[in-house]
C-alpha cells in the first residue's frame, strides 16, 4: 500500500513540474507575440488607419500585469504609451 502511495506522489509531482515548464514557456512566446501585436496596433493608430486607443490602453494594462518587467519591456511600453498621448494632443489641436 505505501508502494503505491509512493508512486501516485512521484507521478502527480513530475506532471507538476512538467505543467509548470510546459506554462512557463509558453509565457515567455505569448511576451513577443502579444508585444508584436501591441506594436502593430500603435503603428496603425499612429498613421491615422484606425482608432486603437481603448484596444491599446487595455493592451498597456494587461502587458504590465502578466509579464515580468524589463528594461526593454519598459521602453517598448513607453513608446506606446507616447504614441497615445501624442495622438490626444493632434486630436486636441
Amino acid at each position: 500500500m505505501a508502494s503505491w502511495i509512493g508512486i501516485c506522489g512521484i507521478s502527480i509531482a513530475a506532471i507538476c513540474v512538467l505543467y509548470a515548464a510546459y506554462y512557463w514557456k509558453r509565457e515567455e512566446i505569448g511576451d513577443d507575440s502579444e508585444l508584436t501585436y501591441l506594436e502593430e496596433l500603435a503603428h496603425e493608430h499612429e498613421q491615422g488607419i484606425a482608432d486603437h486607443r481603448k484596444k491599446l490602453q487595455w493592451l498597456i494594462h494587461m502587458i504590465e500585469n502578466n509579464y515580468t518587467p524589463s528594461v526593454t519591456l519598459a521602453a517598448r511600453l513607453d513608446r506606446m504609451r507616447r504614441i497615445l498621448a501624442d495622438t490626444k494632443q493632434s486630436k486636441i489641436r
